[in-house]
């Protein structure tokens, strides 16, 4: 079997800033109000759902445009891009499985012509957010998206590659052949992974594929110089 479908995680994976909401607080100035839940967020002591929605109300009344400027001001890794478009180029479907926001994986998914994406939906109206927000990945819950994935394209684990860097990432390299941790937050992340870049930079990415996994990667020339 060779590789059919990829799963990128988005946050510290193929964009540069690992979390997405202290990014988006931070930028917006509404860090200092998130405190008074976060770590309640952290402990668990609030469910998933319900820190979705704290984040959320403090987002009410801001542009989407706004927020859209403040993702695209976050780069993307060295050698993402390039390394998505080698594999779209290859035959190989794309998809972006994501606990950070849809409107940030939209932006991705139109700029990279990513095939599918799952992330978390915070909701606008007349051009501003309305407070409001819809949980569609939990922390810990991506093996089973990456299950639906796999089925929604007709293809099996042996022939899916899932690139991470975080604890959430973890169960989707349970369900592909081969599980890459880019610049892993943890040696937990890391030790789950099949193949590791210690770095955040993705342009090793095929070649330590080609090199894992002999002939599993179709075209791997096509990528050209900028993967060494």
């Amino acid at each position: 079997m060779s590789l059919r479908l990829a799963i990128f995680d988005l946050d510290g994976t193929l964009k540069q800033t690992r979390d997405p909401y202290v990014y988006l607080h931070q930028a917006l100035g509404t860090w200092e109000a998130s405190l008074a839940f976060h770590e309640q967020g952290l402990s668990g002591e609030i469910d998933y759902d319900e820190w979705l929605r704290r984040d959320a109300a403090l987002w009410k009344g801001i542009a989407q445009d706004r927020m859209e400027a403040v993702f695209r001001s976050n780069g993307y890794l060295p050698g993402a891009q390039e390394t998505v478009t080698a594999l779209q180029r290859a035959g190989v479907k794309v998809a972006l499985v994501s606990t950070g926001l849809l409107v940030h994986a939209q932006q991705v998914q139109a700029e990279l012509n990513l095939d599918r994406i799952v992330a978390n939906e915070i909701f606008f109206e007349g051009g501003c957010a309305t407070g409001l927000a819809r949980t569609h990945i939990r922390e810990g819950g991506k093996g089973p998206v990456v299950e639906k994935l796999q089925a929604e394209f007709g293809v099996q684990p042996e022939e899916c590659l899932a690139v991470g860097d975080s604890l959430s990432d973890v169960a989707m390299f349970g369900r592909a052949r081969v599980g890459v941790a880019i610049n892993p937050s943890s040696d937990q992340v890391r030790n789950s992974a099949h193949l590791v870049l210690e770095e955040p930079d993705m342009r090793p990415l095929l070649t330590k594929l080609h090199q894992f996994a002999p002939g599993w990667v179709p075209t791997m020339d096509i990528m050209g110089p900028s993967d060494t």
